[in-house]
């Protein structure tokens, strides 16, 4: 047994959760300071702990972090509600492709222009054309277009997994062609229709989770939750996907539970309360484990350089820019004007989670470079740190 791992560990989970609890505190998603942390104790700070593939406390690392990833994934799918999925609303729909389609293609430009490759400048477009659903939520509150704004992000979520498990099939056949896009359009689409399909026969028709209920005598079945998120994502692995799409896939299973009309199961009021506890009990631990790796996968500084401030700023600009002229066009095309196109594109603005899965993989498969990899988590950050500050003033300035 390596203790020295176990002490690892412990010092990241709690530096993790000091700091993120910090920025909660604040106002704003504490994977800025779960990220941070990670930073802070890696080669691009301290250097206190590193990465390095077959050393026994780093693998150990790893692994936590990756478990963490799978039930960051889970989590968001249990957040996903196939009903609302299936009754997408013109205007939300409309606002995220338009969004997505501008910040994808700012990105994907600028990093094409700074001369990286092409598989590496679609890794940034589909970081850049995401926004964070965790984080739009916190950050629209009551709003008048809140409703609006998180189905939008919601779209967004989903259409940043299908341009992953695009991405991912690209970089285990070597590149991106129409073959990988029909194959893996086909294959997501024939996973989910079967996803749909077992859930529906399983948790609304079967009352499987009823009866999970009984076995744990009244225990929230977290168990099978965990186990039904590794089970697909090790089969999305198999068939040439990336592992936590089968782990969303998953969240989104168990959330139908949400569907059934039985009264005898539990009120919807408890039910809510119920999954919103195993999503908080899911994400505590395991969750702040993943972002301070990503923060300990920086690069020690000296290997960025400050020629990449440059490209940093360009990026930053266009995270904002995409999404205030994507979204707000996709607005006014829907029918809103004036300060409303404002509030609307300002809030479609944050990343986070999502993005930094997306980036990190990119950097696993030796598709991005450390340095832009770097640069492209800072701009995520910045986004998510500075997106509620903006939407407080554009809001304040709507309501005057």
């Amino acid at each position: 047994m390596n203790w020295d791992l176990l002490l690892y560990l412990l010092v990241l989970l709690l530096s993790a959760k000091f700091f993120g609890g910090l920025f909660l505190r604040g106002g704003f998603s504490p994977l800025i300071g779960e990220v941070a942390i990670g930073v802070l104790l890696g080669p691009a700070g301290y250097g206190l702990i590193t990465i390095e593939p077959g050393e026994t406390i780093s693998d150990g690392i790893t692994a936590v972090a990756m478990l963490g990833l799978v039930v960051m994934m889970l989590v968001a799918g249990l957040n996903s509600r196939f009903e609302h999925f299936m009754r997408i609303k013109y205007r939300a729909l409309v606002i995220a492709l338009c969004g997505m389609s501008v910040s994808f293609a700012l990105g994907f430009g600028i990093a094409y222009a700074w001369g990286y490759q092409t598989l590496a400048c679609v890794f940034v477009g589909a970081a850049l054309s995401n926004t964070a659903t965790e984080v739009v939520t916190r950050v629209v509150g009551k709003s008048r277009h809140s409703q609006l704004i998180v189905s939008a992000a919601l779209i967004d979520d989903i259409m940043a997994v299908y341009v992953l498990g695009l991405l991912s099939s690209a970089v285990l056949r070597g590149g991106l062609d129409w073959s990988v896009f029909a194959w893996t359009t086909l294959g997501i689409f024939v996973f989910f229709v079967l996803v749909t399909y077992l859930s529906r026969k399983l948790i609304i028709e079967m009352n499987l989770m009823q009866k999970l209920w009984r076995f744990e005598k009244g225990e929230v079945p977290i168990t099978f939750v965990v186990c039904l998120a590794l089970a697909l994502a090790v089969a999305t692995h198999y068939i040439g996907l990336h592992a936590i799409i089968g782990a969303y896939m998953a969240g989104m299973f168990i959330s139908r539970l949400r569907e059934r009309p039985d009264a005898l199961l539990l009120s919807r009021i408890q039910l809510n309360a119920i999954l919103d506890n195993v999503t908080t009990s899911l994400q505590s631990i395991l969750t702040p484990m993943f972002f301070v790796f990503v923060g300990l996968n920086f690069p020690a500084l000296g290997e960025i350089g400050w020629g990449m401030v440059p490209l940093l700023l360009a990026l930053l600009a266009a995270a904002f820019v995409g999404k205030m002229v994507g979204c707000g066009a996709g607005a006014a095309v829907s029918g809103y004007r004036g300060r409303d196109i404002a509030i609307i594109g300002t809030a479609m603005c944050s990343r986070g989670s999502l993005e930094i899965a997306v980036l990190l993989f990119g950097l696993e498969s030796e598709i991005l470079p450390s340095a832009l990899f770097a640069t492209m988590i800072a701009v995520t950050l910045a986004t998510t740190l500075l997106t509620p500050i903006f939407f407080k003033l554009v809001s304040k300035e709507g309501t005057g």
